[in-house]
């Protein structure tokens, strides 16, 4: 069994960080990276259990635009090399927000079992469209194929006012189903719906020609809007669960979703359960998620949001765990990368990342406000 983290009434502490390594410095005037996400591959296929990473980055190669940056590690997290900066030769607008990382775990579309997809968003420099691109490598993230868009939207303007009139499509998420691929993402083109924003799915079978959107998830009340979906993809028990944020609320709750098939996730205004523990800390902003299975056959989930909020509502560092696959109460543990997080004076933690490697040990990802007031890409190894 996992050691105690803490109890349902206190906050627990990940004790034993093993390393930590800044794998990328903001510099001076820059914003600095964001959204960094991690891949943890399976150890029993091609990619031998490397740990993947890539971010958002707000600084221009040597053509003008910026790129997704692939890191690997070998070693569980310890050391990182960049394999492969993925540029936007296509659109030639550059790549510049929401990217994320997918192994397929058995052949599709004329791809092998480990080959990897990379979906982000594609942004000129003036911002006046967005666009879900899908990539595809098999070589362990070396080099990369482009595959289609998967969705266009208008420009890249974040307006969540009720009387917002943005089209934008953003966070594209993706999940191999029954022959398919499926992309969910939050779209902002239901308006007409009462929708400010809602989670749109959309899927391929040869990773080229895409259905119909479906909405998945949305509230016609001109206030809620739920976004950034991140899936557990297919858990032990046979069901799908899922985080999702709910932007409209100040505090910008997380919540939990769950579906036997991982395409029917009830209906569309229901969100779900809001995620906080047993203590009253509640996650916020930015979700993601990852699971294992533990030697006794428990199922342990992770949670994470941009920062936590305890029961008096002051920002902490903070995750959210459950020892039952995601049924039943949460305790709050301390993230082992220590930062400060606010909502309102710094974009720190942003979609940041928790994987277990195949050690077992827990490589937390996350961006952190450094001295010259951007960011720096910080990963940390701690003994679970």
């Amino acid at each position: 069994m996992p050691p105690e983290y803490g109890s349902a009434s206190e906050r627990g502490t990940l004790i034993n960080v093993l390393h930590q390594e800044t794998i990328l410095h903001g510099g001076v005037g820059e914003n600095g990276p964001l959204y960094t996400r991690l891949l943890a591959a399976n150890p029993r296929g091609p990619n031998a259990g490397a740990l993947l990473l890539t971010a958002e980055v707000y600084r221009d190669l040597e053509d003008g635009r910026p790129a997704f940056p692939i890191y690997r590690s070998l070693d569980g997290g310890r050391s990182w090399a960049c394999i492969a900066q993925l540029r936007d030769d296509q659109l030639q607008h550059g790549h510049r927000h929401q990217p994320v990382i997918y192994e397929l775990w058995e052949p599709f579309a004329g791809l092998p079992a480990g080959a990897l997809l990379l979906a982000g968003n594609a942004i000129p420099r003036d911002m006046s469209s967005t666009q879900l691109v899908l990539y595809s490598s098999e070589d362990g993230g070396w080099s990369w194929t482009y595959r289609s868009s998967i969705d266009a939207g208008g420009p890249a303007v974040y307006d969540p006012s009720p009387q917002s009139t943005t089209t934008a499509v953003w966070e594209p998420e993706l999940l191999l189903l029954d022959g398919r691929l499926v992309c969910f993402f939050a779209d902002e083109r239901q308006k007409h719906a009462g929708m400010l924003q809602a989670i749109s799915m959309r899927s391929s079978t040869d990773l080229t020609t895409w259905t119909e959107r479906v909405v998945v998830k949305g509230v016609a009340d001109r206030q809620t809007r739920p976004g950034m979906f991140v899936s557990t993809g297919r858990m032990p028990d046979g069901w799908y669960r899922a985080v999702v944020e709910v932007v409209g609320p100040p505090e910008v709750p997380i919540h939990w979703l769950t579906s036997p098939d991982g395409l029917d996730w009830g209906a569309a205004d229901d969100l779900g359960q809001r995620l906080t523990s047993a203590a009253g800390v509640s996650l916020v902003g930015t979700p993601n998620v990852h699971w294992r299975t533990e030697p006794s056959g428990s199922v342990t989930v992770l949670a994470t949001g941009r920062m936590a909020i305890d029961r008096e509502g002051v920002p902490v560092n903070a995750a959210l765990l459950n020892r039952d696959g995601g049924r039943g109460p949460w305790i709050d543990l301390t993230l082992p990368t220590a930062a400060e997080r606010s909502m309102t004076d710094d974009s720190s933690g942003y979609s940041q990342s928790v994987v277990w490697n195949d050690r077992g040990e827990l490589v937390h990802a996350t961006t952190v406000r450094n001295h010259h007031g951007s960011h720096d890409i910080v990963v940390t190894v701690a003994a679970h």
